[in-house]
């Protein structure tokens, strides 16, 4: 840029020089001198603003099931579930699904547009597809992704994108034999395609589309669990099936095992979750019992939960012990949900470290990693593959036999995307097997979005189960696994839960099985629309901010991130106390209504930074999380429900900024009291995802120094309470 500069400052001197020299040329020279300032601010307020990028502007029109146009924040609602989630845009790279810029939606006129960076990119966007709830529907022109400018009609697009995908993975079974309620779905999705074509009205194309898409999502899910059991069935020999379930604690886990044996057996795999502060002997004899039922068992000394709790050198002596105390097992979890924002920056070597040492110490032994599924509901960072791209160097990818992932749809919806992202896994990691290494469904605080259905939970749990763990075993080199994480408390008393485990274990054990045959549909071709053109090379009107943060692109977009609560692990108690870590806890006599009061701490901040607010909650009981801008509390920057239940559960708020401020003001409120009971809270957080905590005192180890607390009947701190 100091070139440049200077550059200009010479020029114009040489101008002062012939202006001089030749007045009658003043004439000419002064007003191409005023335009070519024009030129210059308008170029710099258009990088500046990223009111038009290299690529141009997409605009969307959004349309209902019944083509009634939809506004902006209608959009926002429908996405965000009628405000239980939050926003999730954001744009990827369409060949591997690493994320790109989040936020990327703002409002144009009465639409929602987007920026195109100087490269080809797919917008990803939570979206109801119905009667099955929540999909990621994933926008990406036919795969090519977007590089130009134009207008697109989104559901009749995604639609279409979703069908071509569909399409794909049909012509990539031959051998699948479709049931009828496969058929049903996919004629109706491509009849309702067909009805319309580019010249259609865009609230006929939006219907079409939307009604499209939801067919297309329940033939997505009939295809991949129907073809699954029946391709793993045929493929045994040379890769085994694996079918998982969690256990957590050793108690009663000779009934816990039994009945694992009885549904899963031979394929049975217990996923064992050694707990923090327990050594080896705890699980001598419940390892040793699982072989004894012909139970395979994948060992994990370290849950996501705890990684922050034990140093680089911890976390290897920790799988070093547990190794050398069982060789017995079969196979090792080198690290739990690893691209999750909650761990600390040291896992990819800790992962590196684990892994060499099963290798060095249980030869034969598969080594697991467990990735936590999530392409755009937190940073860009630890969006999935991103993290995966930065953080797993070819040296550590050579000690890892088989890489997974969690899925908690409540948390990050999956739906009709579930295809692609394990074809994008098989990409990524071509010489390892792959498969769901973990899987649940509405855990306490994660209650953004649903599946399958949104008023029974158990039906959903039920739904989720039956599909996951057949269609995990639909493609070359995937084990299935899913290790369900709830399975003592949720398949112990479910008979229709255990169902969905010992049919799918039947299925396997007949070679070449096969479902109710009925023709397999031919993929039909859909016609391709013309989008209507939006001119690039003119700059735009400034967008109108929507609810949520619009970034500041730029030539090279550096995005800001989309305010959204950072996902937190799924939690695994301590055993037996009220405190999460440590000895002390701050305790919470809930009251039987609202008193508003409140337990406090000032706390210092680096303006301009976008942080959350977090805490660990047991017990029983309601309050609220809040966080003001100013010391009158007038200025709310960002608030959580917290609701205790009986395991220790993190709650977090939405991402906020401080703006130019040096301090916040955080407290928990008894806003939310309703019904009397005893809260313990631990671990409180403030700061950046993955950063400093800026509480001070936050685990209560130094009593009462610190917290304010106008409410002394209903706050306490205490030492083991």
């Amino acid at each position: 840029m100091e070139n440049n500069n200077n550059s200009d400052k010479d020029t114009e001197n040489e101008e002062d020089q012939v202006a001089v020299a030749r007045p009658w040329l003043t004439v000419f020279l002064l007003p191409a001198l005023v335009v070519g300032a024009l030129a210059l601010l308008i170029w710099g307020v258009i990088v500046t603003t990223g009111i038009a990028q290299a690529g141009g502007t997409i605009t969307l029109l959004f349309f209902d099931r019944n083509g009634t146009a939809l506004t902006p924040s209608q959009v926002r609602l429908l996405s965000n579930n009628s405000g239980a989630g939050y926003n999730s845009d954001f744009l990827l790279n369409p060949t591997n699904m690493r994320a790109i810029s989040s936020g990327p939606l703002y409002t144009s006129g009465s639409n929602l547009a987007f920026n195109i960076p100087s490269q080809a990119v797919s917008l990803a966007f939570n979206w109801p597809t119905l009667p099955n709830g929540f999909s990621l529907v994933i926008l990406d022109n036919g795969g090519v992704g977007f590089s130009a400018g134009g207008t697109y009609n989104f559901t009749y697009q995604a639609a279409r994108d979703t069908k071509k995908k569909l399409d794909a993975a049909l012509a990539a079974r031959p051998d699948y034999v479709a049931s009828a309620k496969f058929n049903t779905a996919y004629q109706a999705a491509s009849t309702q395609l067909a009805s319309v074509d580019a010249y259609s009205p865009e609230s006929a194309k939006g219907k079409a589309g939307q009604l499209a898409l939801d067919n297309l999502a329940v033939a997505y899910d009939v295809l991949l669990a129907e073809y699954g059991p029946v391709f793993a069935a045929k493929n045994k020999a040379t890769l085994p099936p694996w079918l998982g379930f969690t256990v957590d604690t050793v108690s009663n886990y000779q009934v816990n095992l039994d009945l694992a044996a009885s549904l899963a057996a031979p394929y049975g795999w217990i996923r064992v979750v050694f707990d923090a502060g327990q050594g080896p002997s705890t699980y001598t004899n419940l390892v040793n019992y699982a072989k004894t039922k012909g139970l395979k068992v994948l060992g994990q000394p370290v849950d996501s939960t705890y990684d922050k709790g034990y140093t680089r050198a911890q976390y290897k002596q920790r799988f070093i012990d547990f190794i050398t105390a069982f060789p017995q097992i079969d196979a090792w979890e080198v690290g739990n949900e690893v691209n999750g924002s909650w761990l600390s920056s040291e896992i990819g070597v800790k992962i590196a470290d684990a892994a060499a040492e099963v290798k060095a110490r249980a030869p034969g032994k598969f080594t697991v990693l467990t990735l936590f599924w999530q392409i755009n509901t937190d940073s860009l960072a630890n969006s999935m593959f991103t993290w995966v791209n930065t953080n797993l160097p070819a040296a550590t990818r050579a000690n890892i036999d088989v890489v997974t992932f969690s899925q908690y749809q409540e948390q990050a919806p999956m739906g009709v995307v579930f295809d692609q992202v394990m074809k994008t896994m098989r990409a990524e990691f071509p010489t390892q097997k792959i498969g769901l290494g973990e899987l649940g469904y509405w855990i306490p605080g994660q209650q953004f979005w649903w599946a399958y259905n949104q008023t029974d939970t158990t039906a959903a749990k039920r739904a989720v189960a039956a599909q996951y763990y057949n269609a995990a075993l639909a493609y070359p080199g995937s084990i299935g696994g899913v290790f369900w994480w709830t399975y003592i408390t949720d398949f112990k008393s479910d008979t229709a839960l255990q169902q969905v485990v010992s049919k799918l274990r039947d299925t396997l054990q007949v070679s070449g099985s096969t479902p109710t045959p009925t023709a397999t549909p031919t993929p039909t071709a859909t016609a391709t629309p013309t989008p209507t053109p939006t001119a690039t090379a003119t700059p735009k009107p400034s967008p109108t901010p929507t609810a949520s943060p619009t970034p500041t692109p730029t030539a090279t977009p550096s995005p800001t991130p989309t305010a959204t609560p950072s996902p937190t692990p799924t939690p695994t108690p301590i055993l037996g106390g009220n405190v999460f870590s440590g000895n002390w806890a701050a305790v919470a006599s809930i009251p039987t209504q609202a008193t508003y009061q409140d337990f406090y701490q000032t706390v210092p901040v680096t303006a301009g930074s976008q942080y959350t607010a977090s805490v660990w909650v047991k017990g029983a009981g309601s309050l609220e999380l809040q966080v003001w801008g100013d010391s009158s509390w007038t200025k709310k920057l960002a608030s959580a429900k917290v609701s205790a239940g009986s395991t220790w559960t993190k709650v977090t708020t939405p991402v906020f900024n401080v703006g130019s401020r040096s301090r916040i003001y955080l407290t928990f409120d008894t806003a939310y009291s309703s019904t009397a009971g005893t809260m313990y809270l631990d671990e409180v957080f403030v700061g950046t995802s993955g950063g400093t905590n800026r509480v001070s005192n936050p685990g209560f180890e130094g009593g009462n120094t610190s917290w304010n607390n106008d409410a002394p009947a209903i706050f306490s701190i205490k030492n083991a309470p």
